[in-house]
């Protein structure tokens, strides 16, 4: 009784299986399932994906918890809901909670980016249009001057304006890599030109060891992951210090002689909106850029490992080929 009292005020909807059989349920479980003590629970949970429920309830005797995101049919509120699902595996309980308002709220917001980045691309292409024209019609070398810095500019935001809308579609899992042959220096190049103002600011040298010509891969994950890495880098970086970008046919390396990350980070480094407390007090930043650089190289099939130790410096490597 005590038990059934505890699983009634929580806010997950927790089952109790035996063999594949409800045995219990919680007051949450009845909200979206009625009664269903007895039932199986194989006919119970319509998942989108009912496979992974199936390998966890059968073939999980490896792993003690299993952990997956689903849509999963209410039959009872006549829709379908987003949960995170737990079953474990030892005591016969699996766990749902429901997401659905979050996920809703997440995808809405990842829209929206694409949407904005998809509006902006319009208005920046005529104003580089016109300046290209302004440039061709003037004769004053001074003027032309300022005109190329703002052409210089409008081709910077263009950038990281496409960066947005990929970054986002690549969230949404709507984005599939693409194989190019990518010029090497020249993408090293523009990288460190977006990051121009970071690095005069901090007066990093930034020191390019570039052993391979050209890649094949995607150009947008590789710019990203290398522009995250580097931003990075010159941001916990000491002033007046450097930063090593190495490139070879199997790897790229960013290496920083900073504030470095201390042991008991590490774990956490990638986790979406964390940072260190060292890299809070250090510079300003969303915490998104290494579960970007985590969630691209996952995307190309990519390894990223990382070597710290603080007050020392931090090299994060990337290897092409897990």
């Amino acid at each position: 009784m005590f038990l059934k009292r505890v699983l009634d005020n929580v806010d997950e909807l927790v089952f109790l299986i035996e063999g594949t059989k409800v045995s219990e349920i919680n007051k949450k479980a009845k909200e979206y399932f009625g009664e269903c003590i007895g039932a199986d629970i194989f006919d119970l949970l319509i998942l989108e994906k009912g496979n992974l429920l199936v390998d966890a309830v059968h073939d999980g005797e490896d792993k003690d918890i299993v952990e997956f995101e689903d849509k999963v049919f209410s039959s009872k509120k006549g829709g379908w809901f987003f949960f995170r699902i737990r079953y474990l595996k030892d005591v016969g309980v699996l766990i749902l909670k429901d997401k659905t308002q979050e996920k809703y709220l997440h995808d809405t917001k990842m829209n929206m980016s694409v949407l904005i980045a998809h509006e902006l691309k319009n208005p920046i292409g005529v104003i580089s249009s016109a300046v290209s024209e302004l440039m061709e019609e003037e004769d004053d070398i001074s003027k032309i001057e300022i005109l190329a810095r703002v052409q210089k500019n409008i081709e910077r935001l263009s950038r990281i304006i496409q960066q947005i809308e990929y970054i986002t579609m690549a969230q949404l899992g709507v984005y599939t890599p693409k194989v190019e042959k990518i010029d090497v220096r020249k993408l090293v190049d523009l990288v460190v030109d977006d990051l121009e103002g970071l690095i005069n600011t901090k007066r990093i040298e930034v020191l390019k060891e570039i052993k391979v010509d050209f890649l094949t891969g995607d150009q947008f994950i590789l710019r990203t992951i290398l522009r995250n890495l580097l931003s990075n880098a010159v941001k916990y970086s000491f002033e007046n210090s450097k930063v090593i970008v190495e490139i070879t046919k199997d790897y790229l390396s960013v290496r920083d002689f900073g504030v470095g990350i201390p042991d008991e980070e590490l774990p956490r480094i990638f986790e979406r909106f964390y940072r260190t407390p060292t890299g809070v007090r250090m510079a300003s930043g969303s915490g998104l850029g290494l579960a970007v650089v985590k969630h691209l190289s996952n995307l190309a099939d990519y390894k990223v490992e990382v070597e710290s130790q603080h007050m020392i410096g931090t090299k994060f490597t990337v290897y092409f080929n897990k």
